[in-house]
């Protein structure tokens, strides 16, 4: 009985031992794995954040040569120059120094690992471009990094003008009118307002104002055939 006894707690030792063993080792691994990981996500961002970075100059840059080129003083014509580059669903005007403010949330995602997979790390940023006649010739430019909920209004805008757009789109020709768009648009009433509703041959042009709490951007819809666009204009009018 003694000799069995102490072959059973032997047996026991043995198992303990391979059962830390095994532990120490998978623990080991999970760390290393955990480390490791972490050190390429963290080289991701980096790399995400770099030509983020990049990009965001580019836009600021090629939007400075676009309006150069542009040609003209009116601000609604150059309100829509700095839509088309930077995508910033408001956009203010300041008649004093001729000066543009566009408030936008840009994005950028990088492959990020965990313990289930792959997914997708996510980096979002609240920007605000300034724009103004350079002296003498030509524009400048300033970016400027907010605090995220600085975009909020921005958002809620963007959001607006989208419903807005696909509203008109959706309308049959028959009802491409003032009475039509306005009946389109009633269930968002709350924060779509139509200005005016014209007409060119087949081109048909929507000016509303986006509104929400603190904040009214007139948007210019125009609809030629069955192509929509949208931009931010500083007067709502025909």
């Amino acid at each position: 009985m003694a000799r069995l006894e102490r072959a059973m707690t032997t047996g026991c030792l043995i198992v303990l031992v391979v059962l830390i063993v095994v532990l120490s080792t998978v623990l080991g691994a999970l760390w290393y794995w955990s480390w490791h990981t972490d050190k390429v996500n963290a080289e991701h961002r980096q790399q995400a954040l770099l030509a983020f970075d990049d990009q965001l100059r580019r836009t600021k840059n090629e939007t400075i040569r676009a309006l150069g080129d542009e040609g003209t003083a009116d601000p609604d014509a150059l309100t829509a120059v700095i839509h088309q580059h930077t995508g910033a669903p408001i956009i203010s005007y300041d008649a004093s120094r001729h000066a543009f403010r566009a408030r936008v949330v840009k994005r950028v995602e990088y492959e990020s690992r965990t313990l289930f997979g792959i997914s997708q790390g996510v980096i979002d940023r609240c920007l605000e471009y300034t724009y103004a006649p350079a002296k003498g010739h030509g524009w400048t430019s300033t970016m400027s990094a907010l605090k995220y909920d600085t975009c909020d209004p921005s958002v809620s805008i963007g959001s607006g003008a989208r419903i807005a757009g696909q509203r008109v789109a959706a309308l049959d020709a028959s009802e491409l009118n003032r009475a039509g768009v306005r009946r389109a648009l009633a269930p968002y009433r709350r924060f779509l307002t139509v200005s005016a509703v014209t007409r060119t041959g087949s081109t048909v042009r929507v000016s509303v104002v986006v509104s929400e709490e603190t904040t009214r951007q007139c948007y210019r819809i125009t609809r030629d055939g069955s192509q929509v666009f949208s931009v931010p204009a500083q007067t709502c009018q025909g």
